[in-house]
């Protein structure tokens, strides 16, 4: 049995228990990094489902306001006031490292803005028309703090996959394959301690041999004196 050109040394034998220890100590670590993981994904997730919820439903009213204004005033003026309602939006994005991972979050500022901070009058401009434009910016309101959530969550679960393969290639890969090759060495330095043993001995007893030999030829030798 082959194993992978490693000499089965005593050296060898305790180097190979010391990276067991270690690859067991990994996958300890490893373990609970994923158990982290696991809390800070579900939590992220509960909370993404409750905000999704109200984007939703945000998104049902800003649908329903809308097919108002253009059934009430017309699609002309309602396509006006988006134009004249147009701006940039300020966002500051930031980042939180949880467990080395760089985790992005959006600090919203203004986005659901007055009546009279929308570009169009307040007595030319119907009602219907500044409801529709109000549920519009509620929903992207709630549309932007869900998008970096969703995005964490991906980005946390690929990690849970990323984690959950290094576990199982120590477990199922790196570690049984050391364990084999730590028997086959232990395997090999029993033989040749038995084969030491029996040719210890083999040894003494012709050493034995030789001196009963010895002692005979002597007490022979005297008895021919």
């Amino acid at each position: 049995m082959s194993m992978d050109n490693i000499a089965p040394t005593r050296m060898n034998m305790l180097a190979l228990k010391g990276q067991i220890k270690m690859a067991s100590d990994g996958v300890g670590l490893l373990k609970g990094k994923r158990d982290a993981l696991m809390q800070e994904l579900l939590q992220r997730a509960r909370k993404l489902r409750d905000m999704r919820n109200i984007l939703h439903k945000r998104g049902r009213d800003a649908g329903a306001s809308i097919a108002l204004a253009r059934a009430v005033r017309g699609t002309p003026e309602l396509k006006s006031a988006s134009i004249a309602g147009r701006r940039d939006i300020p966002l500051e994005v930031r980042t939180e490292k949880v467990w080395g991972l760089s985790l992005g979050a959006i600090k919203l500022k203004g986005i659901v803005r007055a009546a009279n901070n929308r570009g169009v009058g307040l007595l030319d401009t119907s009602a219907q028309v500044h409801e529709a434009g109000a549920s519009a910016e509620d929903m992207l309101e709630q549309l932007l703090q869900c998008a970096p959530l969703e995005r964490n969550l991906q980005m946390v679960g690929e990690e849970v996959k990323k984690v959950s393969r290094r576990i199982n290639a120590l477990e199922e890969y790196l570690i049984p394959k050391l364990t084999h090759q730590l028997r086959q060495i232990a395997s090999v330095l029993d033989e040749r301690e038995r084969e030491d043993t029996f040719r210890l001995k083999k040894i003494k007893g012709k050493k034995a041999q030789q001196k009963r030999k010895k002692i005979a030829d002597a007490a022979a030798a005297k008895e021919v004196v």
